[in-house]
Formats: C-alpha cells, sequence, structure tokens
C-alpha cells in the first residue's frame, strides 16, 4: 500500500470518527492523535528515499529512518532486521561487512533527482 493511500484511509477513518457526533472529547482527542501518529509513521517508513541526509535502512523494498545498527542487525520500534543493506556516510553495511554505496543500486540514491531519474530511462 503506498502512502497517499494510508494516508487517505487514516484520513477517511478519522473524520467519520471526528463528525460522528456520538463521540466524546476523549474520543476526538485520541482519534486525532491517532491519525497523527499513522501519518508520521508512514513517513518515517515508505516504499521511497524520503530523506537523502540521514542514515536509513533498506529492507525489501521499505525505507526506515531512526533506529540503530549494531553487530549487522538493525533495530527498529523493538524489532530486529538482518539480510537489509544499511546506509551511513556514503558507505553501505550488509551483513557485517562495509561498502562504498553507488548510487542507484540497493536503493541508495544521494538526491531525489537520482532517484526520480531512474524511471525516465
Amino acid at each position: 500500500m503506498t502512502m497517499t493511500k494510508k494516508i487517505g484511509f487514516i484520513g477517511v477513518i478519522s473524520s467519520a470518527m471526528l463528525f460522528n457526533t456520538g463521540c466524546t472529547p476523549q474520543e476526538e482527542a485520541f482519534a486525532a492523535g491517532a491519525a497523527t501518529g499513522v501519518v508520521v509513521g508512514a513517513i518515517m517508513t515508505s516504499d521511497r528515499p524520503y530523506y537523502y541526509d540521514r542514515p536509513f535502512y533498506y529492507y525489501r523494498g521499505i525505507y526506515y529512518y531512526g533506529g540503530r545498527y549494531a553487530n549487522g542487525y538493525y533495530y527498529y520500534k523493538g524489532r530486529k532486521y538482518y539480510g537489509g543493506h544499511y546506509y551511513h556516510h556514503h558507505y553501505r553495511y550488509h551483513n557485517g561487512r562495509r561498502y562504498r554505496a553507488v548510487n542507484g543500486k540497493y536503493g541508495y540514491y544521494q538526491t531525489r533527482r537520482d532517484y526520480e531519474r531512474r524511471y525516465r530511462r
């Protein structure tokens, strides 16, 4: 599911909860908070690179920002990932080894322009 669909789905659900006359103020606040949390979560994990200037982890076509990388594993929100590619300062870390990151390979793009250029070929 793309990020646009996720955000649209959350918008429909939260607006239904917010505009329902049977909701208490606490339920309305919960719906608004949940919608905000999901939108932020959708941005922090996405199917395209969202930031180009910070470390990220690329695993099964999804980009993860935040978390930490240690001993060949990536830890993100209580989960442990292995086998993906972690990028930091133009280097790619994969299965405990360090490689020079190559633009356009294994989910790495230096700029948004480089990412968008891959579809124009």
